[in-house]
C-alpha cells in the first residue's frame, strides 16, 4: 500500500466525482481523497486531465458554469506536474501494446509513470493491476484512508 509520501496520480473521473451532486457517496470519497493528497503534497495531475475535466464539467455533464469550472481547473493547476510530451506518447504506445488499455488511458498512465507516481487512482481501470512501478487503485473499492495508510 502507498503511504502519505507516495506521489499519486488521480484520473479525471475522480476530479469530476468530487463535484457530482447526484453521487453523494462518490463525491465524498473523491473529495476526501483529493483533499488528503493535496494536503500531503502528493497529488499529481496532467494537462490532459485538466482539459478533460473542464470539458466534462461544462459540456458533457453540465455540472458547472464555465467560470466556476475554470476556477476549479485553475485551482487544480498547481498539482499539474506530470509531463505531457512526446516521451509520454512513446511510453503510452508501449503501455498500449503490453496492457491493452484504451489510448487515452494509456496516455494518462504514461504521464503518471513519467512523473514517478506510485499510485494511479481510477475507477475505470483494473484495481490492483501494475503498470511498471505504478499500482492502479480504485478508491471506491478500498476508500482513501486504506489507500493512503502507511
Amino acid at each position: 500500500m502507498p503511504n502519505e509520501r507516495t506521489s499519486c496520480f488521480v484520473d479525471t473521473n475522480l476530479l469530476i466525482y468530487s463535484l457530482e451532486p447526484q453521487e453523494a457517496e462518490r463525491r465524498q470519497v473523491a473529495g476526501d481523497l483529493l483533499t488528503r493528497l493535496a494536503n500531503s503534497d502528493t497529488l499529481v495531475l496532467s494537462p490532459q486531465s485538466l482539459n478533460e475535466c473542464y470539458r466534462a464539467l461544462t459540456e458533457r455533464r453540465g455540472l458547472l458554469p464555465r467560470e466556476a469550472a475554470r476556477a476549479y481547473v485553475v485551482y487544480l493547476n498547481r498539482f499539474c506536474t506530470a509531463p505531457y510530451d512526446f516521451d509520454v506518447t512513446q511510453l503510452a504506445w508501449q503501455i498500449q501494446d503490453r496492457h491493452g488499455f484504451s489510448w487515452w488511458d494509456c496516455v494518462l498512465l504514461a504521464s503518471a509513470c513519467r512523473a514517478d507516481c506510485g499510485v494511479f487512482f481510477s475507477e475505470d481501470l483494473q484495481h490492483g493491476r501494475r503498470v511498471d512501478r505504478l499500482t492502479i487503485m480504485n478508491p471506491f473499492r478500498i476508500g482513501p484512508s486504506e489507500a493512503l495508510r502507511d
